[in-house]
């Protein structure tokens, strides 16, 4: 346990013990990626305290320390950072702000616990502290043209797929549950084939500890999904997961986005220039929801979004508000 001077502390008054136990008893019983995600902002905050104090000691965490970590955060390169660097060059670049307000949430929520717990001397550390500013992001869904080009691109890898190692009709069951049912990449994957019945999924675990009675999968998806399941070899177990690989392994969200880039690469085979996420099918799913049935319909399908952020995903797109800005006199 680092302390100044070489002396030793007690668990109690130690900040990795703290974050352990948190992870422990706040985040255990969750998704791994939002426990490898929670862990890996906390280890972020750790070494940069520990950098900064030489010493793990938690009452020195005040205000002014979670503001000299929002400063490092939004000005130091993401390679000093830790954050993955997905393109060359992107290591040289500060995190954007919505990522360091994500970890700034997960800091936050944390020092509530943390003086909840073990109420620290100076009080709260997130005290006055205020998230970056950011411009409202846009909707990030699907037009009506991207989404039948989508299907399509499903279609011809139907029919072109044909080697043991591609399984095209797993690809287009999974596109269609996510367009019709709005559900998370991880939520899709945690499914067992007995919670498929009656024309929906049923108790459904969705992000935090939020259960679904029943996600309705409308007749389009099940068809694809009826399909699938009937291609599979022997009579399927209750417990058996709903998708699996080629290995016959659960399928997981690495394998989710796998699927959308190979569908996406079908569509632009013609130079379409459509982009293709699993979340952008949630956004499109729950966009459409609320056109059609009104915002708070959409939230109450939506999982566990508030309806503050509900707006995010059903906001209008810069095509609708081009074309209202046309016909409004």
């Amino acid at each position: 346990m680092l302390a100044p001077h070489g002396e030793t502390l007690d668990p109690q008054h130690v900040l990795s013990a703290w974050i352990q136990f948190y992870l422990a008893v706040r985040v255990q019983g969750g998704s791994e990626h939002t426990r490898r995600a929670k862990e890996s902002d906390l280890q972020k905050f750790l070494r940069f305290f520990v950098d900064q104090l030489g010493t793990e000691r938690v009452d020195f965490w005040t205000p002014s320390m979670s503001k000299a970590f929002l400063k490092w955060l939004h000005t130091a390169p993401r390679r000093e950072v830790g954050a993955a660097e997905r393109r060359k060059g992107e290591g040289d670049r500060p995190l954007a702000a919505t990522s360091v307000n994500r970890i700034l949430a997960t800091l936050r929520h944390f020092g509530g616990w943390l003086h909840g717990q073990r109420p620290l001397p100076t009080g709260h550390p997130f005290e006055g502290v205020k998230n970056l500013a950011i411009d409202e992001p846009a909707w990030n869904g699907l037009t009506v043209r991207e989404v039948t080009r989508l299907k399509i691109a499903c279609e011809q890898r139907l029919a072109l797929c044909t080697r043991a190692d591609q399984n095209a009709l797993l690809e287009t069951a999974v596109f269609y549950c996510l367009l019709f049912t709005g559900l998370r990449e991880s939520e899709l994957a945690a499914l067992n084939v007995g919670q498929y019945h009656h024309r929906g999924f049923h108790q459904v675990k969705r992000k935090g500890s939020k259960i679904s009675g029943k996600v309705s999968v409308p007749a389009e998806a099940k068809a694809w999904l009826d399909r699938y399941l009937e291609s599979r070899e022997g009579e399927l177990a209750d417990q058996e997961p709903l998708f699996v690989t080629r290995y016959s392994n659960r399928i997981a969200r690495k394998d989710i986005y796998r699927i959308a880039r190979r569908i996406c690469d079908q569509a632009n085979a013609t130079g379409d220039g459509i982009r293709l996420t699993p979340h952008m099918l949630r956004h499109t799913f729950l966009k459409r929801v609320a056109n059609k049935h009104g915002v708070h319909v959409a939230q109450e399908i939506s999982g566990n979004i508030s309806m503050r952020e509900i707006f995010r995903y059903t906001k209008p797109s810069q095509e609708e508000k081009d074309r209202l800005a046309v016909i409004l006199f």
